[in-house]
């Protein structure tokens, strides 16, 4: 039953051989029964007409912690856990730690999870909704716990700054944002550097797995932090289910493509609009930057979406994009040392774009955000070029 259970809770998933309090080793399981071990009336579903020399077999036991042991035992909850319920709770919880601890060395993953709030909005990140995520692409989520019982996490949700008052003008919000910025960017440089590059320097961290809920120059930021060199799934929060799980890959990916919106020569500084979640009109493009030369990135043959990427694939596709545009502007516009980017972009996809972004070889990235009606700029990724 222990070995079954993977030593977790079998509807709970808590692990039962350490104290969340002392960090001791303990033993804190118990052995549920889901037909009663007796026929007695007293004994929870004990009327089921299992044959009694089998009551006490692991194929009617269940590894429970005491809370959820005491709940399935209680007279008011007999009619909801039923023999039939428990016995298929018991095997999902079951078949997926089989699963999971069959998966080999090659498939395990890091986890690496930036939660901040945008705008006042914050969503459920937990750590169990990263590992059913990563789990469904058939790896197993490490969480490098000698750091962390969280893992690789960086909370930006208590820094102060992330919300301006409506009645401040772009200027001002401005302002007090790069304040915000400053202090995030310096949390997950210091989270990326401790943790995950201590990680990757000895071997330890061979595949990573991103999860971001956060403004979009932040994420922008943290992908341009992470090594390249290591193999990266970039995970999306998809507003269909709530789900952080990539849906399996059927049908064909989105795909994107960067046009000259703006055909003017190119010299040290130039602009794109990514319009892939959502559209950014022209008249929106700030006026110092008007004229510039302007690349426009979007999906082809389909519309702007917030839940454009669906798909691994979709994503996939728009990091192609994105690279191919960034290795055009080495030999088209090889003396631009600054690229002004307006993002509607999903936080994937921010994320990736950051990845894809070398400090060596291409522009600056000057990320721009929507505050108080207008787009400013909030953060630069890279150093200045030329």
């Amino acid at each position: 039953m222990w070995v079954r259970s993977g030593g977790r809770c079998a509807l709970c998933n808590a692990y039962l051989l350490e104290g969340p309090l002392s960090s001791r080793t303990l033993n804190l399981g118990e052995m549920a029964h889901i037909v009663g071990q007796s026929t007695d009336a007293r004994s929870p579903r004990g009327e089921h007409p299992l044959n009694p020399d089998l009551r006490d077999s692991a194929d009617n036991l269940m590894l429970l912690c005491a809370d959820e042991h005491a709940e399935i035992d209680a007279q008011g909850a007999l009619n909801v856990f039923t023999v039939e319920r428990l016995r298929r709770l018991k095997l999902e919880h079951e078949d997926r730690i089989r699963h999971v601890t069959g998966l080999g060395p090659d498939r395990t993953t890091t986890v690496v999870r930036v939660v901040g709030s945008v705008h006042g909005k914050a969503v459920e990140l937990s750590r169990d909704a990263a590992a059913d995520a990563v789990t469904a692409r058939s790896r197993f989520p490490l969480f490098l716990e000698s750091y962390s019982r969280h893992g690789v996490e960086v909370d930006l949700r208590g820094i102060p700054g992330e919300n301006c008052a409506p009645s401040q003008s772009a200027q001002s919000a401005a302002v007090s944002s790069r304040s915000y910025y400053q202090y995030a960017a310096r949390a997950i440089d210091e989270v990326i550097k401790n943790q995950l590059k201590a990680g990757v320097d000895r071997d330890t961290v061979r595949h990573v797995s991103v999860f971001g809920f956060a403004r979009l120059p932040l994420l922008v930021h943290l992908g341009s932090r992470l090594d390249d060199t290591v193999p990266t799934d970039v995970y999306q929060r998809h507003r269909i289910g709530q789900s952080w799980t990539w849906p399996a890959d059927t049908g064909p990916a989105t795909e994107f493509t960067v046009r000259v919106d703006q055909d003017v020569p190119a010299e040290d500084e130039a602009v794109v609009v990514m319009n892939v979640s959502g559209t950014i009109a022209g008249y929106e493009i700030p006026a110092d930057l008007a004229a510039l030369r302007r690349y426009e990135l979007s999906p082809v043959g389909a519309p702007t979406h917030p839940d454009i990427l669906r798909r691994q694939a979709s994503l996939q596709s728009l990091e192609t994009a994105m690279r191919g545009f960034l290795a055009s502007l080495e030999t088209e516009a090889s003396t631009l040392r600054r690229l002004h980017v307006l993002p509607a972009l999903p936080m994937s996809a921010a994320v990736t774009l950051g990845r894809t972004h070398h400090p060596q070889v291409h522009p600056q990235l000057v990320i721009y955000e929507r505050l108080a009606g207008q787009y400013v700029p909030t953060l630069e990724v890279g150093p200045a070029t030329g």
